[in-house]
């Protein structure tokens, strides 16, 4: 900010919008965040770092040195939280690289954002990387190498761009062409000329893959253009319902009683061979599957579930639904405070008896080895008992 002027920008966006899960930033401003409380100086150190805002998570490396700020930062928006996004500096720490992971179904995923500067010391840094690294799905950014192999506009070759490819096939990526070709990035005086430094490499079976977007309209008073990039992943598959039969129900007494019944009753004479002792097996295990489902119940599993509720809990529930007057929904408050009561004095009778383990009251709390002390011995023997010593 000018002291002395406030530059405004306005547009009209004639009501577009394009919603986006992730930012990747390349060179990034820097900008002061806060002051640090410092008992040697009265206003503070200063914290200097990214904008950040309510609805997007920020994953940048932190380094308060102006010598060594980082020139990637990675937004992500909060809407994604459930994909477990983290910043993965265990792996790179660096500057120029964010390495992102999250879970999608069953596996880790990676998305890596990139910056490049003119001695692309980067591509040494990723060309090092750990091969137990896989599952990438997209590395992008400026990579600042000019090469005819995406820039038609440029007749020349770049001693990098092998470099640069071979990394991508090293996590299973090709280069990835938009769907117009124009250039990523425009000149600052009329004797430069435009070029392509802004790449995309995906999964060659991705959807996404050669279907990335360049967009010069909104470059607004930038040099680059932004893409957009669309990765394809899983289908949330997080399971919603269970089977489930509750503890010490007459469900559990039922199902126990036909098992224990089923096995009984299971032909177990003459296994002399393979195949019989396999079709044994098959019949076991058709006994409790067939009984599992017979006995348990469907269960859906919300944010609202509770361990102590119960059968008295919905059968008092629906009546106050049938029949919504104030006895009955005074009933239904006793019979929430007898389960509670139920549940939890039992819960505490198991740990203080049964298990003893009270850490399990807190998860913060852990069990406590003991301190490692070395007995006293006598003539090559151990004292373990008072009248050894």
């Amino acid at each position: 900010m000018n002291p002395r002027k406030l530059k405004i920008f306005s547009q009209n966006v004639r009501k577009n919008k394009i919603l986006t899960d992730i930012i990747f930033l390349q060179e990034p401003p820097r900008y002061l965040c806060c002051y640090e409380p410092n008992h040697s100086n009265l206003e503070g150190d200063p914290i200097y770092g990214a904008p950040l805002h309510p609805e997007w998570t920020l994953f940048a490396r932190y380094n308060n040195d102006p010598q060594d700020t980082p020139r990637v930062v990675t937004y992500i928006n909060n809407r994604c939280k459930k994909l477990r996004f983290s910043l993965r500096n265990d792996i790179v720490n660096h500057r120029d690289i964010n390495i992102i992971s999250f879970y999608n179904g069953h596996s880790l995923n990676f998305l890596i954002n990139v910056y490049s500067d003119e001695h692309q010391c980067v591509l040494e840094v990723l060309r090092d990387t750990p091969p137990a690294l896989n599952n990438v799905l997209l590395m992008t950014g400026d990579f600042n190498i000019r090469d005819n192999d995406w820039d038609p506009s440029f007749p020349h070759y770049s001693l990098h761009s092998d470099d640069l490819l071979t990394i991508a096939d090293s996590f299973g990526l090709d280069l990835s062409s938009p769907i117009q070709c124009v250039p990523t990035r425009y000149a600052d005086n009329r004797n430069d000329s435009n070029s392509v430094l802004d790449l995309a490499f995906l999964l060659p079976n991705n959807i996404g893959f050669n279907q990335h977007k360049i967009l010069p309209d909104i470059r607004k008073l930038l040099d680059h253009m932004p893409l957009i990039i669309e990765v394809g992943i899983q289908e949330d598959d997080a399971a919603t319902t269970k089977q489930s039969i509750k503890k010490d129900s007459n469900q559990e007494k039922d199902f126990i009683k036909d098992i224990t019944s089923n096995i009984r009753d299971l032909n177990t004479a003459n296994i002399n061979s393979k195949e019989k002792l396999e079709l044994c097996v098959d019949q076991l295990s058709k006994i409790f599957h067939d009984t599992w489902n017979k006995h348990s119940k469907t269960t859906y599993i919300t944010k609202h579930s509770k361990e102590w509720w119960n059968s008295n809990c919905t059968n008092s529930l629906n009546k106050y639904r049938n029949n919504s007057n104030i006895e009955n929904w005074k009933n239904f408050k006793n019979t929430i405070k007898t389960s509670k009561k139920e549940f939890f004095d039992t819960r505490i009778f198991e740990i203080a008896l049964s298990n003893k383990r009270p850490w399990d009251l807190m998860s913060w709390v852990q069990k406590k080895s003991l301190l490692a002390i070395k007995a006293m011995t006598f003539q090559g023997s151990q004292c373990v008992i008072l009248d050894q010593l």
